[in-house]
């Protein structure tokens, strides 16, 4: 027991230092880059409380007993790729899972599901979950995508690509940064198949440092390279990180933005509703659903520019961050 507590304790300190939070209620630190998904395993086990035990036989996994809560989470069956009730799932039962890293402190742990595997026959290789990180660079015999916590998503002209619960078509140009695919691979580790989940993004900033300071471009679709005909718009570097006028990004992802002497820069979306306003000087966001939450650095305003945290300023107009 002190073995996995001590386990727990490291892995609490690693999610508390990599995690960037949805929204922190408290002033932070500026968020680092965010960690990969937490893989756990093992066979479905009696338990009376909510949640589903699972346990494996692995004495050096820190989460070889962990119990998943399923949430709204997709349930993949892993031999089809098809929805897979959870009713179906007896004890005894071999299910793979993908978790946020936020893990409770007690015993056995609990983590809030992303997704859950099922229906794995012996000797089959399960399929991976990943979240795509950056632009596409061309490599082997199609094309690799960097991915959250490490590692690359190598697609060939044999990769078959499904969607999640829709009949949309969808394609390699799909996969764009911030989308997450549950990934079945051959003996190569290219990928078979990859079903695509809907992205949660608007689109995705690019952030590059050069000599003359760091600059970031608003995105949407496929891009292997750099589009040139996206402007780069001009952040500033300070002790806090990086600041990115608000404007600017706002605008170049589709939103509208007015200054209210009250409210200060007000973000609105294309049906003209709040997206959030945030003063200078001030270290809070307001959003029409939170109303008003804590931010790791305060707005700034210089001639005639309001800027924000370059995390922050991404978070709240929900789009995914990639530095190249």
């Amino acid at each position: 027991m002190k073995k996995l507590l001590s386990s727990l304790l490291t892995l609490a300190a690693l999610s508390a230092a990599l995690c960037v939070p949805a929204a922190a209620e408290e002033a932070a630190e500026a968020p680092a880059e965010a960690p990969a998904f937490v893989r756990v395993w093992g066979r479905v086990s009696s338990w009376d409380r909510d949640g589903l035990f699972l346990k494996n036989d692995n004495q050096d996994d820190p989460l070889s007993e962990v119990v998943i809560h399923p949430g709204e989470a997709p349930v993949v069956d892993a031999v089809t790729g098809l929805p897979l009730d959870l009713k179906s799932v007896k004890e005894g039962d071999a299910l793979y899972a993908w978790a946020g890293p936020a893990i409770t402190l007690s015993l056995p742990p609990q983590m809030a599901a992303e997704i859950i595997v099922g229906n794995i026959p012996a000797g089959f290789r399960a399929p991976e979950y990943c979240e795509i990180a950056g632009r596409a660079s061309a490599g082997g015999n199609g094309f690799r995508f960097p991915l959250s916590g490490g590692g690359t998503l190598e697609v060939t002209d044999k990769t078959a690509y499904t969607p999640w619960l829709t009949r949309q078509i969808v394609r390699m140009e799909d996969l764009t940064p911030g989308t997450r695919a549950l990934v079945w691979k051959n003996a190569e580790g290219a990928a078979e198949k990859v079903l695509v989940f809907p992205c949660a993004y608007r689109g995705y900033v690019s952030v590059r440092s050069g000599g003359d300071g760091v600059h970031a471009a608003v995105n949407s679709g496929f891009q292997p390279e750099p589009d040139k005909d996206v402007p780069e718009i001009f952040c500033k570097q300070t002790e806090a990180g990086v600041m990115a006028p608000i404007r600017a990004i706002a605008e170049a992802a589709g939103y509208s933005v007015s200054w209210d002497k009250n409210r200060g820069a007000v973000v609105y979306d294309e049906n003209v509703d709040v997206v959030f306003y945030v003063y200078p000087g001030d270290n809070v966001v307001w959003t029409p659903e939170r109303g008003e939450t804590t931010i790791f650095a305060p707005c700034v305003k210089e001639g005639g520019t309001t800027y924000l945290p370059l995390e922050e300023l991404c978070h709240w107009l929900n789009l995914y961050l990639v530095r190249e």
